[in-house]
């Protein structure tokens, strides 16, 4: 598996593409297919962590960048109307990576 930001993202792209727009058919589909790319960026941020030990908060700085570009993705996916994604998986990224 390649843990690269640039492969982390094009993965995602893949993933909304093949989805489209936001439904409620396809919500779950889609909320666990992006569940396995949040799997991918929590190791790539434990690497990280572990290379450069930052001294503030418990995300590395690269985590952080990755985690604002996939936000932007997440947040440019057409609202077909589904009720919880990718709102909901949004929120706990703020709330996790970036707050604080």
């Amino acid at each position: 598996m390649d843990l690269k930001q640039e492969a982390i993202l094009r993965r995602l792209d893949r993933v909304i593409v093949q989805y489209g727009e936001a439904r409620e058919e396809n919500e779950i589909e889609f909320g666990i297919d992006v569940g396995m790319i949040i799997s991918q960026l929590e190791i790539y941020d434990q690497v990280w962590f572990i290379r450069h030990m930052p001294k503030e908060g418990k995300h590395s700085q690269e985590a952080k960048k990755l985690v604002r570009a996939i936000i932007t993705r997440l947040e440019e996916i057409p609202d077909g109307g589904a009720e919880c994604f990718p709102f909901e998986t949004i929120d706990e990224f703020k709330q996790k990576y970036l707050s604080g």
